[in-house]
């Protein structure tokens, strides 16, 4: 009886130290985040802001098109995040990077070039911030907090995640003459790692482009791609969100995200998520149109819509 106490407590004691290990790693991983050097984000000097769960939280992400964080670029990806606390749930908007919106202080442009600072002076995160602010019809300072990711970032986190599953739905062949765009994926379902999902991410060489609304009230192209591809790692995470898989998938987010959110809030925010499946993701269709304007292809918003689904889905609101 005595040996079975003393294994039992070993046992306890090894398990312990594991998860201590695990938990360390983890943290030490997430300290590491904003330690490159984004010229469009960190000279931009962002304060803290805390982390308030008594009210829905908006999260502005941008996928940018750089291959590396000390070169310029636009955000190829717009996606903005509100988040219940209490609930758990999560509206979802995608503007497309082409959207005809206003630059406040420039005028009309398409919505990416607000992040370029080499198109604006000041243009980076918090002109698009305050672009989408606008175009929603959302107060200063609705959209608290920002998470950018580049492209080799986006493929370290896919891989750390395991890859994901996805059913390939037209064959995806583009080959850029630069030669820095090689996109080859066959029709059908198939798992595919960082390298293959940022191909099928980045695909918009069809009939369909970035985006395009059909008859039918549909929405076709890179746009639609984005979000079936957010829901299905959604779903097919869950099961990794442990903290066996934390120390690699930490270290993959640290090296991919700049952001304004503290490594305490990030945990803070994967604790209250871990268990959210695609049902708990809410994702609100982008009310436009595709259209040339001065011979230049524009997505042109239905601006009041808009600012409808802003008033729905993003104004702050308490939770209690």
């Amino acid at each position: 009886m005595k040996l079975v106490k003393q294994i039992l407590i070993w046992i306890l004691v090894i398990f312990i130290v594991v998860v201590s290990y695990y938990v360390f790693t983890t943290a030490k991983n997430f300290n590491a985040i904003n330690n490159n050097s984004d010229s469009n984000v960190s000279s931009q000097n962002f304060d803290t802001v805390p982390l308030d769960f008594t009210k829905t939280i908006n999260i502005l992400i941008l996928g940018t098109d750089q291959r590396s964080w000390d070169a310029s670029g636009r955000s190829d990806v717009i996606i903005l995040l509100n988040i219940n606390p209490k609930t758990k749930k999560i509206n979802l908007l995608s503007i497309p990077r082409d959207s005809r919106v206003i630059i406040p202080g420039y005028g009309y442009n398409k919505i990416n070039a607000a992040y370029n600072s080499l198109f604006y002076s000041n243009g980076g995160v918090k002109l698009s911030i305050k672009t989408v602010e606008n175009l929603l019809g959302l107060p200063d300072g609705s959209i608290p907090y920002f998470a950018v990711v580049n492209f080799k970032g986006f493929k370290e986190v896919i891989d750390a995640l395991g890859g994901v599953t996805i059913d390939v739905t037209e064959p995806m062949h583009y080959h850029s003459k630069l030669g820095d765009v090689n996109i080859d994926l066959e029709p059908g379902v198939q798992h595919l790692d960082g390298e293959k999902a940022l191909e099928y991410a980045r695909f918009r060489y069809d009939q369909y482009g970035d985006f395009t609304r059909t008859e039918d009230g549909k929405v076709h192209g890179r746009v639609a791609r984005q979000q079936k591809l957010i829901k299905a790692l959604v779903d097919q995470t869950k099961s990794l969100r442990t903290i066996w898989k934390l120390p690699q998938i930490s270290k993959a987010i640290a090296d991919a995200l700049y952001t304004n959110l503290t490594p305490t809030q990030i945990t803070k925010l994967a604790l209250l998520l871990k268990n959210d499946t695609a049902k708990d993701l809410n994702i609100i269709p982008f009310p436009g149109t595709d259209k040339y304007i001065d011979g230049i292809s524009y997505v042109v918003p239905d601006y009041d819509k808009l600012k409808e689904i802003g008033k729905e889905y993003f104004m702050p609101q308490p939770v209690n």
